[in-house]
């Protein structure tokens, strides 16, 4: 059971540890490119993570789902019940408000560098959010 618990830990953790890694670090020094490279490079770097993190985001609920159903009688549940409630609300907001915005970006057009610095921002909530979720599943498996 302790293994399922670290790679439950793990596997959450890098998610955030990449969201925030996009955020503090890949954002800031693509704006110091000129539009088009700029553009080019959020283009791919929104086009390939936007293909994988939807299955991520699903695997985190979904091992998030079980570690909270595991501790089910103990006292960490609510932690755990939290944690889960934030991923998937997060999740669900990433849908209706990020996607949209990391499409436009994909594609390139009128507004990519608008909608881009609108994504930024709202993805910052997001970092927290999942932050939170994070820290509680760290709290309850480590306590």
């Amino acid at each position: 059971m302790h293994l399922f618990h670290v790679i439950v830990v793990l596997y959450v953790l890098l998610l955030v540890g990449v969201e925030f890694s996009v955020s503090a670090f890949v954002n800031p020094s693509a704006w110091r490119l000129d539009a088009e490279p700029q553009a080019r490079l959020l283009s791919h770097l929104a086009a390939v993570l936007g293909r994988v993190m939807p299955f991520w985001y699903a695997g985190g609920l979904v091992l998030l789902g079980a570690e909270t159903w595991l501790h089910g009688h103990e006292p960490g549940f609510a932690f755990l019940l939290t944690a889960s409630v934030i991923w998937f609300l997060t999740t669900l907001l990433t849908i209706l408000f990020l996607v949209p915005l990391n499409n436009l970006v994909v594609r390139g057009g009128p507004g990519w560098q608008r909608a881009h610095h609108l994504w930024d921002t709202r993805h910052r909530f997001r970092i927290v959010a999942l932050t939170i979720a994070g820290t509680l599943l760290t709290y309850v498996v480590v306590c």
